[in-house]
């Protein structure tokens, strides 16, 4: 019987992985994708300015997670994949997006939210809100007639989620890097012990798709 032997990437050589599939995927735009390690584990940390929005970041980014947590029983678990006709597996249980806003991001949003709620705003006597009041964070104690009535929700959090569905482009494109690899199991302690976690799905009769 033949022994599959599982190739270990390190969180460095995973890093350098996932820096070439968000070439790859969204030309033009710049991102810093850092690794770090730590007693316990390894995570990797991707940012960038405006263009795609976190997730279509997040779909080329997730499946290379190693890892995931059961919170119901305070578990660390792991992800295998196939790579090239190899077991591997990554070397960060976590990957982390942060997507920063230029100040003329944050304008159009402004702009976008005004023009479509000015009734709205003109009602509760106000005027359009500015980039300075959205960095400083006065807008969240702002809200606005007919649109918030929770307590939650304010003008600060409309920008936040227009930023958020904003984005440079329709269409992802593929990545030949990411597509090299596919989830092919976990370790199956969650759904024996805790809340049933399980990275892969069936797609039909038969197969395994990445379902990260």
């Amino acid at each position: 019987m033949q022994i599959m032997i599982t190739n270990h990437f390190t969180c460095a050589e995973t890093a350098k992985l996932i820096r070439q599939s968000l070439s790859e995927a969204f030309s033009g735009v710049k991102f810093s994708v850092r690794s770090r390690t730590y007693s316990g584990g390894a995570s990797i940390y991707v940012s960038w300015t405006d263009g795609p929005n976190a997730a279509q970041v997040e779909a080329a980014t997730g499946g290379f997670k190693a890892g995931y947590f059961d919170g119901l029983i305070d578990y660390q678990g792991s992800i295998y994949h196939m790579m090239d006709g190899q077991q591997v597996c990554f070397g960060a249980d976590h990957i982390a997006t942060v997507r920063e806003h230029s100040d003329a991001a944050v304008q159009t949003a402004i702009d976008r939210i005004y023009r479509r709620y000015k009734g709205n705003f003109t009602e509760s006597g106000l005027i359009a809100p500015t980039v300075d009041q959205f960095r400083s964070g006065e807008l969240y104690r702002v809200q606005v007639a007919g649109l918030h009535w929770d307590g939650a929700s304010n003008v600060q959090t409309m920008i936040h989620a227009a930023l958020a569905k904003n984005s440079d482009r329709l269409k992802v494109t593929h990545s030949k890097t990411a597509s090299r690899k596919f989830v092919t199991h976990d370790d199956g302690y969650s759904r024996a012990c805790g809340e049933g976690f399980c990275a892969v799905k069936a797609t039909g009769p038969v197969g395994i798709v990445d379902a990260n």
